[in-house]
């Protein structure tokens, strides 16, 4: 952790690119200031538009590392045509299988693909994270080191927390000692390829089923601001717009991101951080050079 007394916060919108209800919802966040980041989903299929936008107004944007999909039929398309990441849909959903067939070469290769996207298309990441923790070796693979060594090679900061209290608040109990001996692992690994990363990182983990009202998630996150440790610490949230004309049904989880918008909207989180004295800040900003 930091030796300074100092808290910093960045807020992070993630999944840029991924509809263009959330792309709306991204572009008029920075627009109004109400969020200091975001994180480009370069294999959806509206990540083109996403770079676009980061281009023109020289947005704070990280590229979000994916190598998967979410929805089973409607797969997104890798930037590497990496075979062993894909099958004749695209990017593989079931990650038990994706977890097998990987090679970490070509791993390696996808990431390379997404960064050059986002170049090609005008918008420099100024940090990198990643989609479902697919590159944090909870599927069996060390894939952290193959973003490590992709973040070293191009001066990124990395979205995993050195504190374990992520993972704590993540399971909603006290973390197994296997847990921590993995996190461990990774925070020094970390410090082996010089790569800065966050003391903590903060994102509700609950799905809609739990959180059911948009009062619950803005007391989560309020909570979490007023108990801030002195460092640098991320939220990453997932705004959204509905992807139809109406807002989603209550046992829809697009739901979370409506909400979420909504929060960041009202401008509650950061009059939070003011009131606590947390500067607010991005990625690019943040001072890792203390740490």
């Amino acid at each position: 952790m930091s030796s300074s007394t100092n808290k910093y916060l960045i807020v992070n919108a993630d999944d840029f690119g991924v509809q263009t209800s959330t792309n709306k919802a991204i572009t008029e966040l920075f627009e109004k200031s109400l969020i200091s980041s975001a994180s480009l989903l370069t294999v959806a299929g509206d990540s083109g538009d996403a770079a676009t936008i980061a281009a023109v107004n020289k947005l704070s944007v990280g590229v979000h590392l994916t190598i998967n999909s979410d929805d089973k039929e409607n797969r997104w398309q890798s930037n590497s045509d990496a075979k062993s990441l894909n099958d004749d849909k695209g990017l593989l959903h079931d990650n038990k299988i994706l977890a097998l067939r990987a090679k970490s070469k070509e791993v390696t290769q996808e990431l390379e693909a997404q960064y050059r996207f986002m170049v090609d298309n005008g918008c420099v990441p100024d940090h990198a994270d990643n989609h479902c923790g697919t590159l944090y070796g909870i599927n069996g693979r060390l894939f952290f080191v193959n973003a490590f060594r992709f973040c070293k090679k191009y001066s990124l900061p990395f979205r995993f927390p050195k504190s374990p209290a992520f993972l704590e608040r993540q399971l909603g109990r006290k973390v197994p000692g296997v847990l921590l001996l993995a996190h461990k692992m990774i925070v020094t690994t970390a410090k082996r390829y010089d790569i800065c990363m966050p003391d903590d990182i903060v994102s509700n983990p609950h799905s809609i089923k739990n959180i059911q009202t948009y009062d619950v998630l803005r007391d989560y996150y309020v909570e979490q601001i007023k108990s801030m440790k002195p460092g640098i610490t991320e939220f990453f949230l997932h705004p959204s717009y509905p992807i139809g004309n109406t807002p989603s049904e209550i046992d829809n989880e697009w739901l979370k991101r409506e909400f979420e918008l909504k929060l960041l909207q009202s401008g509650d989180l950061l009059q939070v951080a003011a009131e606590q004295r947390i500067k607010v800040c991005s990625w690019g900003k943040a001072p890792f050079h203390l740490q």
